[in-house]
C-alpha cells in the first residue's frame, strides 16, 4: 500500500486542536470578572447580571450591603472594599453552594434576631467559603443553616454584646452570636478571631465540625456553646475572659487537644463545662485561672489525660450524674480545690491501673525509685466537700485550721469524705501537658504545703495551750 507523502513542517488539523486545548485549558470553565464599582445599587445590579461561576471584584469603598447570592459567585474586594448593610436585615445573604467571599470588611447588619440579621447568612448552601473577613457592627457574625462543608478561615468577627456585665436579664434576644450554625456538616472554622458576642461560636446540630486555632475571647456568655453535637473536634482554640470559656451539651464522641482555657471568671464561670457528653477525649489542653476549671455533670466515659489544671478555683467539679470517667496523668497544680464531689462513693477513676496524675498539695515518697508515690492521695478534702454544699465557706479555704484539718485526713483515712483516691500519684509533674503562660510553676510546691500545715498544727496547739492554762488559772 503506498501512503501519501507529508510535507516536511506541516501540522495536521488534529495537532493544531490539540495546541489550542492545551493553550486554553487553563481558563475553561472560569466565568468572566466584573469589577463593581463603589457606587449606590452597583453590587446589587452585577449579582443580577453575572453568570453561574463569575467573580466580582469590589472596588475600595463603601458598597451597599443587602444583595442575595443565588447563583455561584466569587465575591473579593480590593483593599479598602466595604460592604454596608446600614443597619438593615443580613449585609449579605447566600443560597448557592460553591460561592466563595474573600478579603472585603463586613459591617451594619440590622437589629433583629427573629430574622437573623447577620453579617452573612448562609442558607441551603454547600461548599461556600469565607476568608479574610473582618466583620463590625453585626448582630450575627456568620450564621448559616443546613449548609455543609462551609469554611471560615483567617477572619475577625466583633459584635455588640458587653462582655464584662455578660448576658443582662431580658436581653440575651437582642443579641447574638459570632458563628451562629444550625444543622450542618464537616464544617471548618479556623484561624478566626471572634468577640463581643453572647456564644463566640454557637453550634447546633453540627455534625463532624473541625474548630482549629480560633482565639475567642470577650463575649457575654460563652466563648463557644454546642447543643446536640456529634463527633466535632477542637483543636489548639483560646477561649480567655469570656464570662465562661467552653460549654460543651447534649455533645458526644467529642475530641478536645491543645486548647487553652484560661482567665475565664465570674460567680458560675467555668473554663470547660460538660453537661450530658459523653465518650469523649481530652488531651493537652491548659485549664488555668478559672473560676472552675472543669465542671462536669451528667457525662460519662470520658478520658481526661494530659492536661495542665493550674491556679483555678475548683479544678474537677464532678457531680453524681457521672459515671466512668477516667482521669490519668494530668497535672493539678496550684488549685484551691483539686477535686470537688457532692457524692461520697463514686464510679470516677483517678488513674487508669497504672499510672495517675500528679497533685501539688500531695507530699509523696517515692522509695522505690519509679516515679509513682508508694502511698495513695485523695483529692478530694473535707473542707471542699463542705464548701461545695455551702459556698461561702469558701473565705476560710487558706485558714490554719483548714490546712490542719487537710493533714489530719490524710493521717486518719476515716476522716476523708469520698472514697475516690488517685492510687498511683505521680511524684513529679507529667511533662507532657503544656506549661502555662505565667512562667513555670513553682519549683517545691509539696515543701510550701508541709510548711503551712506545720504553721497551722503550732497555731491550733498554742491555742489549745493557753486555753488549758487559762482553765488552770481560773481554778
Amino acid at each position: 500500500m503506498i501512503r501519501p507523502r507529508r510535507r516536511p513542517g506541516a501540522i495536521g488539523g488534529a495537532a493544531i486542536l490539540a495546541a489550542i486545548v492545551a493553550l486554553l485549558a487553563p481558563t475553561l470553565g472560569r466565568g468572566a470578572t466584573i469589577r463593581v464599582p463603589a457606587t449606590p445599587g452597583a453590587l446589587a445590579d452585577a449579582v443580577a447580571r453575572a453568570a453561574d461561576g463569575d467573580s466580582l471584584l469590589l472596588a475600595s469603598g463603601v458598597h451597599r450591603g443587602g444583595a442575595v447570592i443565588d447563583r455561584r459567585l466569587a465575591l473579593r474586594g480590593e483593599p479598602g472594599a466595604v460592604v454596608d448593610g446600614e443597619r438593615s436585615g443580613s449585609v449579605l445573604r447566600i443560597m448557592a453552594a460553591g460561592t466563595s467571599v474573600r478579603d472585603l470588611t463586613v459591617r451594619g447588619s440590622g437589629p433583629s434576631p427573629l430574622t437573623i440579621d447577620a453579617g452573612i447568612y448562609v442558607q441551603d448552601a454547600k461548599n461556600v467559603r469565607v476568608e479574610g473577613l473582618r466583620f463590625e457592627d453585626v448582630l450575627y457574625g456568620i450564621a448559616a443553616e443546613r449548609s455543609d462543608s462551609l469554611r471560615i478561615e483567617d477572619s475577625e468577627l466583633r459584635g455588640r454584646a458587653t462582655p464584662t456585665t455578660g448576658v443582662r436579664r431580658g436581653h440575651e434576644a437582642s443579641e447574638g452570636n459570632g458563628v451562629h450554625l444550625w444543622y450542618c456538616r464537616d464544617v471548618v472554622v479556623r484561624r478566626t478571631r471572634v468577640t463581643r458576642f453572647v456564644d463566640g461560636i454557637y453550634l447546633s446540630f453540627t455534625f463532624r465540625a473541625l474548630i482549629e486555632e480560633n482565639l475567642l475571647w470577650e463575649n457575654a456568655r460563652y466563648g463557644l456553646h454546642t447543643m446536640y453535637n456529634q463527633e466535632n473536634r477542637l483543636r489548639r482554640n483560646r477561649f480567655t475572659e469570656n464570662v465562661a470559656g467552653c460549654a460543651l451539651m447534649f455533645s458526644n464522641h467529642l475530641v478536645l487537644d491543645g486548647n487553652d482555657f484560661v482567665r475565664n471568671r465570674g460567680p458560675r464561670t467555668y473554663g470547660l463545662l460538660l453537661r450530658d457528653c459523653s465518650d469523649g477525649v481530652f488531651t493537652q489542653n491548659r485549664l488555668a485561672e478559672n473560676t472552675i476549671a472543669l465542671f462536669m455533670d451528667g457525662s460519662n466515659r470520658n478520658r481526661i489525660e494530659e492536661n495542665l489544671i493550674q491556679d483555678n478555683g475548683w479544678g474537677v467539679l464532678l457531680f453524681s450524674s457521672c459515671d466512668d470517667n477516667e482521669f490519668a496523668r494530668n497535672n493539678f497544680w496550684n488549685n484551691d480545690y483539686p477535686v470537688a464531689l457532692d457524692m461520697r462513693r463514686s464510679n470516677n477513676r483517678f488513674d487508669d491501673g497504672a499510672t495517675g496524675n500528679y497533685w501539688s498539695e500531695n507530699a509523696p515518697y517515692d522509695l522505690d525509685g519509679n516515679g509513682i508515690s508508694d502511698v495513695p492521695f485523695s483529692p478530694v478534702s473535707a473542707f471542699a466537700f463542705l464548701s461545695k454544699q455551702f459556698p461561702d465557706l469558701a473565705i476560710f479555704g487558706k485558714s490554719p485550721a483548714v490546712t490542719a484539718l487537710t493533714m489530719a485526713e490524710r493521717t486518719i483515712p476515716a476522716l476523708r469524705p469520698s472514697d475516690v483516691v488517685d492510687r498511683f500519684p505521680l511524684v513529679r509533674p507529667e511533662p507532657a501537658a503544656p506549661s502555662a503562660s505565667a512562667g513555670r510553676p513553682p519549683s517545691a510546691p509539696a515543701g510550701r504545703h508541709r510548711a503551712a500545715a506545720v504553721a497551722g498544727f503550732g497555731l491550733v496547739a498554742m491555742i489549745g495551750l493557753a486555753g488549758f492554762a487559762g482553765a488552770f488559772r481560773a481554778r
